[in-house]
């Protein structure tokens, strides 16, 4: 973990910056540092000011006071920039610049609901993409655990280079998170993005900037792919439907308790949305000589626990998660293995009816 994070907000409202601003701040805490993009902060030649948003923005952001962010987080919007130097800056400008330079970001937008951007985002951008549905505190909150993650990574993929058998990145993901059995499983999320997931080169290890482009790749993909779409991980809805027990009665603490053992703590852990590795939760079931959680649990004298139910027909039991209703859902009154899926999300589903209310958008 990185002795202190710093993170560089863009944001083109004054009254909005100040506000989630202060919200990072309050999250990074007194050993981490927030501050937001402003021209009148740097010195640039006439020269410079002539060249193109992504060259000056990559030179503006390998220097004082920005030097060595941990994370960037920008508005998606950025029209409304008033510097006279900057005026049409856009978010792509600092992706490309965030990207060159090796450095996490998190884009937000307004009037989004948090539902679309849960399904939609589909690791479709190579950045993360937070929205501003929860307010400031809570954007502050996630921006700020995205940074915490990828500081993470970064600290532990250095331990792993020398070892020239973890030469994919889901090898070398796997090892990051203490999994090394879970390889072959989180493999299987890499299929159909070959592209943005390249063997690591067995040669040139040593490369100055290979950290911190592994760090990159297998931050993005593990916060937007496998802790998005459940199957190496289970989200709380989807753990419960998955091990037969009701949605509300997961949630109580004595029930989780006796499935703490599977409780994911590695990067981008986030105790208001907790995950559990699938795999542990399964070995947790098969010790206890019971065939499903709902049974593990009676077993263990918690009384009253009731089934998990499909939310399209509550006569059947779920199983599977609907990433757009974001409740349990039953393999028969479901949909899966849609292209954009990842290979390795075989408990990701779309309920029926959300599959005929959205099918124009959603593809096969």
């Amino acid at each position: 973990m990185a002795d202190k994070l710093k993170i560089v907000l863009f944001e083109d409202t004054p009254a909005s910056r100040s506000v989630i601003l202060e919200a990072l701040k309050q999250h990074v805490g007194q050993e981490g540092d927030a501050i937001a993009f402003e021209q009148g902060l740097v010195h640039e030649s006439a020269d410079d000011q002539e060249k193109m948003y992504e060259e000056r923005l990559i030179k503006i952001l390998r220097t004082e006071p920005y030097k060595d962010a941990s994370l960037i987080l920008a508005d998606r919007d950025l029209s409304k920039t008033v510097e006279t130097n900057f005026r049409g800056l856009s978010v792509n400008a600092v992706a490309a610049a965030a990207k060159k330079l090796s450095i996490p970001l998190c884009s937000y937008a307004r009037g989004v609901s948090v539902e679309e951007y849960d399904w939609r985002g589909r690791w479709q951008e190579e950045h993360i993409v937070l929205h501003l549905s929860e307010g400031e505190d809570e954007l502050g909150r996630r921006a700020t655990l995205a940074a915490e993650g990828f500081a993470h990574i970064a600290s532990e993929v250095p331990k792993f280079l020398n070892n020239k058998s973890l030469n994919s990145p889901a090898a070398l993901l796997a090892a990051v998170l203490g999994k090394d059995e879970y390889a072959d499983k989180i493999a299987l999320y890499a299929v159909g993005d070959q592209n943005r997931l390249p063997d690591i080169p067995k040669e040139g290890r040593q490369a100055k900037d290979l950290i911190p482009r592994l760090t990159l790749l297998l931050g993005y993909w593990l916060w937007d792919s496998l802790l998005r779409y459940p199957g190496v991980f289970v989200n709380q809805i989807a753990a419960g439907s998955y091990l037969d027990i009701n949605g509300e009665d997961f949630e109580m603490e004595k029930i989780q308790e006796i499935f703490d053992e599977g409780l994911y703590d590695g990067p981008f852990a986030d105790i208001k949305r907790p995950q559990w590795w699938r795999g542990v939760l399964d070995d947790i079931i098969a010790h206890s000589g019971c065939n499903s959680g709902l049974e593990f649990a009676l077993k263990k004298g918690l009384d009253n626990v009731r089934r998990s139910e499909c939310y399209v027909d509550s006569t059947k039991r779920a199983g599977y998660y609907c990433i757009i209703a974001q409740r349990p859902v039953s393999l028969e009154n479901s949909k899966g293995g849609l292209s954009w899926f990842p290979r390795g999300a075989d408990l990701t589903r779309i309920g029926n009816p959300k599959f005929e209310e959205y099918g124009p958008w959603l593809g096969t």
